[in-house]
């Protein structure tokens, strides 16, 4: 059995031999009267390859870059403010890190746009951290964060009832009669 393979793989390859002889003739035969034949060697292309000081240079220029907008984007009131001054179709490109759920629903949904052009305008990040906290009236014109248990920057409401009636009842008070 291993014979017979033997014997066809042998035919096989001098019948292969054969075909390429051919082929070889036909392509030199045809090459010699001038209708092509041999291929043409294209000249090999120079290839400009960037000096490595260049490429260098590229990199620490992105790189330089990127960690100016990592600091751009460090706090939630730099992101807050960098998200309210891009235009609205560039807005899903910030990341609002660090920001709650009720902060981006704040941002995203509840400020009308002059309020986002206040925000974006607002110089100091105290009062942005501020609104974040929710805090009322901590930007001029800007809505704060609506937060629940939050006290307000005006304080408490002063019950004038109730101080009077601590002051005419307490202890080693004595009213004064006028005649």
């Amino acid at each position: 059995m291993r014979f017979l393979m033997a014997l066809m793989m042998a035919i096989a390859n001098i019948g292969k031999g054969f075909l390429n002889g051919i082929e070889w003739c036909w392509r030199t035969g045809w090459g010699l009267l001038g209708f092509g034949g041999s291929p043409t060697v294209m000249p090999p292309q120079k290839i400009e390859i960037p000096n490595t000081d260049e490429v260098e240079i590229v990199r620490d220029m992105a790189r330089g870059q990127q960690r100016a907008v990592d600091a751009m984007l460090s706090t939630p009131a730099r992101c807050v403010q960098a998200w309210a001054a891009a235009l609205p179709e560039q807005r899903d490109t910030i990341p609002l890190r660090g920001l709650t759920e009720d902060q981006i629903d704040w941002l995203e949904v509840r400020l009308t746009d002059n309020e986002l052009k206040l925000l974006a305008d607002e110089k100091s990040e105290h009062k942005i951290n501020a609104a974040l906290a929710g805090i009322e009236d901590a930007i001029h014109g800007v809505r704060s964060v609506p937060s629940p248990g939050v006290k307000k920057k005006s304080g408490p409401k002063i019950d004038i009832s109730n101080r009077i009636h601590k002051f005419r009842f307490a202890e080693g008070h004595q009213p004064h009669q006028l005649h």
